[in-house]
């Protein structure tokens, strides 16, 4: 029984051009060495506080995703609460300018 010999038409291999731009990833998510054990427990506290506090189940997924959503604030909070600091001709940030931040950014919800 004779073979099917396959056809002899070139393969064509086209360049991909997308044109898409390449970018980094928006944010850096650093490997549990490069952050400090303090930061890490002090997320997962505040992330199990609130799962206790809601009546909705939540999976362990769920919460390192809470865990991770929660580092960029707390990064944003203590950046905001430092400028309001040096404004004030201090280099340490004390409870009332967290609290000053956090009464700003409430209020700025509410509008």
């Amino acid at each position: 029984m004779p073979t099917k010999q396959a056809s002899k038409t070139p393969t064509v291999i086209s360049k991909r051009s997308s044109t898409r731009e390449r970018k980094a990833p928006q944010r850096f998510r650093p490997s549990a060495s490069e952050m400090p054990s303090w930061l890490e427990t002090m997320l997962h506290d505040i992330a199990l506080k609130t799962v206790a506090s809601s009546s909705l189940p939540f999976e362990a997924s769920a919460l390192a995703a809470l865990e991770e959503a929660l580092e960029p604030l707390l990064e944003e909070l203590c950046k905001n609460a430092l400028q309001r600091a040096l404004a004030d001709g201090r280099d340490e940030i004390t409870i009332d300018d967290i609290q000053a931040v956090t009464k700003t950014v409430t209020a700025a919800k509410k509008k």
